[in-house]
């Protein structure tokens, strides 16, 4: 009887933390790894940031592809995460690793001083057969409006 008794509260505890976790406000999961431009530190003066930024897409490929400025590479850009490069003002070539050439795979932007852009990395997994992994990679530069909503599900990384 004793046995049956502490299997009883155990499963009571487990229960509860179920329970709780189920019923907590979202704002005590999570709330600390949300995105937000906020978080990183200002831009230095005379100084240009871009974001990169790819979306959680459940059921898509993992593969976390490559970003490169002007033909260098920089980081890969992992599903739900954001992260930031600072450059000097001037004219950029973004582009995202691709084992075929693909258009809007690439973005240029001119820089000007004290501003921030932000780029969203997109996939499709239905890319060339003759490729692994298969997906191709886009880039799509996110217009200030959305930047909030775009960055709210995000894993913040800082600099990379």
């Amino acid at each position: 009887m004793k046995s049956f008794s502490r299997i009883w509260r155990a499963r009571r505890a487990v229960g509860a933390a179920l329970i709780f976790c189920l019923a907590a406000p979202p704002g005590l999961i999570g709330a600390s790894f949300a995105a937000t431009p906020d978080q990183a530190p200002p831009v230095t003066a005379g100084q240009s940031r871009v974001w990169f930024l790819r979306l959680l897409e459940p059921g898509s490929s993992f593969h976390p592809p490559m970003v490169y400025v002007n033909g260098a590479s920089i980081a890969t850009s992992g599903e739900g995460t954001a992260f930031y490069r600072d450059f000097a003002p001037g004219q950029y070539v973004f582009s995202v690793e691709n084992c075929l050439p693909q258009p809007g795979s690439s973005q240029t932007l001119t820089l000007p001083p004290n501003t921030q852009f932000a780029l969203e990395v997109q996939q499709d997994d239905n890319g060339s057969w003759d490729c692994v992994p298969p997906q191709v990679s886009y880039l799509r530069q996110v217009q200030p409006q959305a930047v909030p909503y775009t960055f709210a599900p995000l894993t913040y990384l800082g600099a990379r």
